[in-house]
C-alpha cells in the first residue's frame, strides 16, 4: 500500500504543478538559431603539399662543445650551418628569425642579387653587417645550387614549386630560384 499512496501523490503533483510556460521555455532552450554571413573574400592561391619523409629533423644529443646563441630569451643551438632548438627533450630544427645575428657560419655561399650581397647556408639568408652575418628575408630572383632535404615539394598553382623557411622555390638549369615569400596568416 505505501507504493500505492507515494505513486498517486507524485502524479497528483505533476498534474496540478503542470505549467504550459515551463515546457515552452525547455523547447526554447533547446531551439537555437545560427545566422551565417557570407564574406566576399578575394581568392588565395591553391597551395597542394604533398607528403614526404623529412630527415634529419631532430637530434636526440647535440654535439660535444655546442654552445647556444641566446636570442630573445630562446636558445638556439648551431649544428653544421642548422640551428636547433630545445622541445620536450630532443633538439628540433628550426629557422632563425629575421634580425638574428651570428659571428661565424660554415659552408657559406656567397650570391650577388640585384647589386647586393648575399649569403646563403642550409636554407637561410644572410647579410654582413658589422663583421656579423644578419639573418635576412630571401630576396626574390636568387638562384641557390641546392636545397635542404627539409624542403617541402608543393603543387603551387599548376608548377611545382619547393617550400622552406616560408620561402617558394621553383627549379631551375643551374639549381632553384627564390619566386615568392609566404606570408603567414594572422
Amino acid at each position: 500500500m505505501k507504493n500505492w499512496k507515494l505513486f498517486t501523490t507524485a502524479i497528483l503533483l505533476m498534474f496540478f504543478f503542470y505549467t504550459p510556460e515551463a515546457e515552452a521555455q525547455v523547447v526554447a532552450r533547446r531551439t537555437t538559431t545560427t545566422r551565417v554571413v557570407k564574406v566576399n573574400r578575394p581568392a588565395k592561391r591553391k597551395i597542394r603539399r604533398k607528403k614526404r619523409r623529412v630527415r634529419r629533423r631532430t637530434l636526440r644529443r647535440l654535439p660535444a662543445n655546442t654552445r647556444a646563441v641566446v636570442w630573445r630569451n630562446v636558445s638556439y643551438y648551431p649544428v653544421g650551418g642548422m640551428y636547433y632548438i630545445a622541445r620536450r627533450g630532443a633538439y628540433v630544427r628550426a629557422f632563425p628569425p629575421r634580425g638574428f645575428r651570428v659571428r661565424a657560419i660554415p659552408a657559406l655561399t656567397r650570391l650577388m642579387v640585384r647589386g647586393a650581397v648575399y649569403y646563403y647556408a642550409a636554407g637561410v639568408f644572410y647579410r654582413n653587417v658589422n663583421d656579423e652575418y644578419e639573418v635576412v628575408a630571401a630576396p626574390v630572383g636568387a638562384v641557390v645550387s641546392e636545397l635542404p632535404e627539409d624542403a617541402e615539394e608543393m603543387d603551387f598553382d599548376g608548377i611545382t614549386t619547393y617550400e622552406l623557411n616560408e620561402t617558394l622555390y621553383r627549379a631551375i638549369e643551374d639549381g632553384y630560384e627564390v619566386i615568392e615569400l609566404l606570408e603567414e596568416d594572422d
